[in-house]
């Protein structure tokens, strides 16, 4: 029969085999030394380890704290508040706070024919021409600097499909739609869903 080494042969391990394990044991469940050495050379040099120093060398022991005893988490300050259980997000509180009813919106027309969409109050005015949009050209110079806003209490499901619909591009004043933001969107809080 041949002896080849890598076969496993089924011995037992051997004492120093046991000891590494009973170490690498002892580490895990948290056995530490409580003190090690602090060396220095007479170069100057200085080193800490868990063994005596050598005889050419400084040494001194330096005792090790035991790590501190697993404490709770503080209670901070700042009380949380309760869910009501409806669902209603900070973004949509504070929109149906701004309306006047709960599932009221409005449709703002202005003096010069534009028309947009809030979630809450219209503005009483608006810029003269197209919003700011316009760079100069074509500018009256005699004509006034604001237009007068009307408006009118709609429902709410009816003023989301007018800001959101395909074609609301192309209406003037949709740029003064309330726009919802993409962050409060993803994070529940649209008015709209």
């Amino acid at each position: 029969m041949q002896n080849n080494p890598y076969i496993a042969s089924g011995r037992s391990m051997h004492w120093y085999e046991w000891l590494a394990g009973l170490f690498l044991l002892g580490l895990a469940f948290g056995v530490r030394a409580g003190s090690v050495y602090k060396c220095v050379d007479a170069s100057g040099a200085t080193a800490f380890q868990d063994r005596p120093c050598a005889i050419a060398q400084r040494q001194s022991e330096v005792e090790i704290a035991p790590a501190p005893a697993l404490a709770p988490s503080p209670q901070y300050a700042v009380e949380s508040r309760p869910h009501s259980g409806s669902g209603r997000s900070a973004r949509s509180e504070y929109v149906s706070s701004r309306s006047n009813a709960r599932g009221t919106a409005y449709e703002c027309r202005a003096s010069d024919g534009r028309v947009f969409y809030r979630l809450g109050a219209c503005p009483r005015s608006l810029a003269a021409g197209g919003g700011g949009t316009s760079r100069g050209k074509g500018r009256n110079k005699g004509s006034a600097n604001s237009v007068s806003v009307s408006g009118h209490p709609v429902p709410r499901e009816d003023a989301c499909y007018q800001m959101r619909r395909a074609g609301s591009i192309g209406r003037g004043g949709h740029e003064f739609d309330e726009q919802i933001s993409t962050y409060d969107k993803n994070l529940g809080r649209d008015p709209c869903a």
